[in-house]
């Protein structure tokens, strides 16, 4: 499908925005590619650690696009506290969200947990998205109540079918930081949650539109932040190997882009580069996973003071 974001994004005007992980890879070429169509607001949600590269990003546009309105907003996934104040910040300072991109995450890296215990990839790139997805659901249901389009566009990865767990979860060895076969297969079966986390939210909040999508073989600095892999094969396969292969980071955003604009989408279902609907990978449709990956994550909520998902 050929899809250009300049010329097939309708006007943004009135929308309010949000992109985790916004300060570089596909998160500033979603935002860069958005502010052209005049968005209310562009929230920039990033690590304290990225605010330098996400105040450059937001100069570099605002260069060429004065009035474009980019908020830098601090967020940690790996961190409950941290995902709550942000959501507490926006559900006090905005009306509406209309669009909400879980496009933040890590890739491969060595073993750890995150400060609630969770295997590191699956509390960053899952649990700590679906924690903020739940906190920004009022939000959310009240932009749609007012006749808004509103939807969750989720980023996931080819590697949720190249290299899941032969059992497409296992959520019991989610508390441990070593799970699995390898630093890969545990980014692999992050991203599988994400799918199946997209399709559940569609059918328990049908007034939205849920999606997840495949941004490709996109080249940034993911993998080569990967501490779990051999640093000798990231330098002389894997990076190279990326560039003879990847696409560029405004490449990989438009399939997100896609999701989120266009007029053709299926609400729960997953889409490769650019719109091409794919329900025929294993695990990805698979309704028993998703129940359970649903009743299993709500418990980890609740235990950790999450207040539960508000009624439809």
């Amino acid at each position: 499908m050929t899809f250009d974001p300049l010329k097939d994004i309708p006007d943004l005007h009135g929308k309010v925005i949000l992109v985790t992980g916004g300060n570089s890879g596909i998160g500033a070429a979603t935002i860069k590619h958005l502010v052209h169509h005049h968005p209310s607001v562009i929230y920039l949600c990033v690590r304290p650690v990225s605010v330098a590269s996400a105040e450059e990003l937001v100069s570099s546009v605002k260069s060429s696009i004065p009035d474009a309105n980019i908020q830098i907003r601090l967020l940690d996934l790996a961190s409950f506290d941290s995902v709550k104040k942000l959501a507490a910040s926006l559900l006090e300072d905005e009306e509406y969200l209309d669009l909400l991109f879980l496009n933040a995450g890590i890739s491969s890296t060595a073993p750890a947990l995150t400060s609630e215990g969770f295997e590191s990839q699956f509390g960053v790139n899952y649990v700590g998205h679906v924690l903020l997805t739940q906190l920004l659901m009022p939000k959310l249901l009240h932009t749609a109540s007012k006749g808004r389009d509103v939807r969750v566009l989720v980023n996931t990865s080819m590697a949720a079918y190249i290299n899941p767990p032969s059992t497409g979860l296992v959520l019991d060895q989610m508390k441990t930081a070593d799970p699995l076969a390898s630093a890969y297969q545990r980014y692999a079966h992050s991203k599988l949650a994400l799918i199946l986390f997209a399709r559940k939210l569609s059918q328990v909040y049908p007034s939205l539109k849920t999606v997840s999508y495949n941004p490709g073989q996109v080249y940034t600095d993911l993998f080569q932040k990967s501490t779990g892999i051999n640093k000798w094969f990231m330098t002389f396969v894997g990076v190279p190997l990326g560039w003879l292969t990847g696409v560029t980071p405004e490449k990989g955003a438009l399939n997100g882009l896609w999701a989120a604009t266009s007029s053709e989408l299926k609400n729960g279902a997953y889409y490769d580069p650019v719109g091409v609907l794919r329900e025929d990978k294993k695990f990805f449709t698979d309704q028993k996973l998703a129940d359970e990956l649903w009743q299993w994550t709500d418990r980890e909520l609740l235990a950790h003071g999450a207040p539960g998902w508000p009624s439809s």
